[in-house]
C-alpha cells in the first residue's frame, strides 16, 4: 500500500475516531475500556489494510466500528466465562427443586394478586388494568370503550398501576414484582 493511501486511511479514521469513541464510551460505560477496544480496533484495521486484506480500504472507519465491537463481545464472553460463575449439578438440582416449591405455591399466590386487584377502589382502575394487563387489550380499544382519549389513558393508567403497587407493597411485595405478579394472576 503507498503513503498517500495510508495517510488517507488515517484520515478516514481520525475524523470518524472521536464519535467511534464516544459510541463505546456509552455502549460499555467504562472510559478507558472504550478507549482500549477501539484503539485496540484501530491497530487491527491498520494491520489488515497493511497487509491488504482489507477489500475497500475508503471503508476503513466501518472496518474499525466492526472490529471495535468484535473487541467488546470477545470481553464480555471472557467474563461470561469465569469460573466463579460456573456451579456444581447439585446445586442446579436443589434449585429445579426449588422451583417445584413455587409451582405449589403459585395458585395461592394468583389469588392474593387477582384479590388485590379486586380490592382496588375505582371500577375503572380494575378494568383498565385487567384489560390492557392480563387481557392485553390494544389501547385504542380500551380507550373507544371507555371514552378516554390517549393522553387521558396514559394518566388513568399510571394512576392505576401506583394504586396497584401500593397495595402489593402493603402486603409485603417489592415494586419491582408488580409486572411479574400481573402475569401470574393472568394465567401464565
Amino acid at each position: 500500500m503507498s503513503t498517500i493511501d495510508k495517510r488517507s486511511a488515517a484520515l478516514l479514521i481520525g475524523r470518524q475516531y472521536p464519535g467511534l469513541l464516544l459510541f463505546f464510551r456509552r455502549k460499555v460505560g467504562d472510559a478507558e475500556l472504550a478507549n482500549d477496544l477501539v484503539n485496540e480496533a484501530v491497530a487491527t484495521a491498520l494491520e489488515h489494510l497493511n497487509a491488504g486484506r482489507i477489500s475497500q480500504p475508503s471503508l476503513i472507519a466501518g472496518y474499525v466500528f466492526r472490529v471495535a465491537m468484535n473487541h467488546w463481545r470477545n470481553h464480555r464472553r471472557k467474563l461470561a466465562a469465569r469460573p466463579e460463575r460456573t456451579t456444581d449439578p447439585d446445586t442446579i438440582e436443589s434449585l429445579a427443586a426449588s422451583k417445584e416449591d413455587q409451582d405449589s405455591e403459585e395458585p395461592q399466590l394468583r389469588s392474593e394478586v387477582r384479590g388485590i386487584l379486586e380490592e382496588l377502589p375505582v371500577r375503572r382502575d380494575r378494568e383498565l388494568v385487567r384489560r390492557f394487563y392480563l387481557n392485553e387489550d390494544d389501547k385504542s380499544a380500551i380507550c373507544s370503550d371507555l371514552g378516554l382519549a390517549p393522553l387521558h389513558f396514559d394518566k388513568v393508567i399510571f394512576r392505576a398501576r401506583k394504586r396497584m403497587r401500593e397495595r402489593l407493597e402493603a402486603k409485603g411485595f417489592k415494586k419491582s414484582d408488580f409486572f411479574g405478579l400481573l402475569l401470574l394472576a393472568g394465567f401464565v
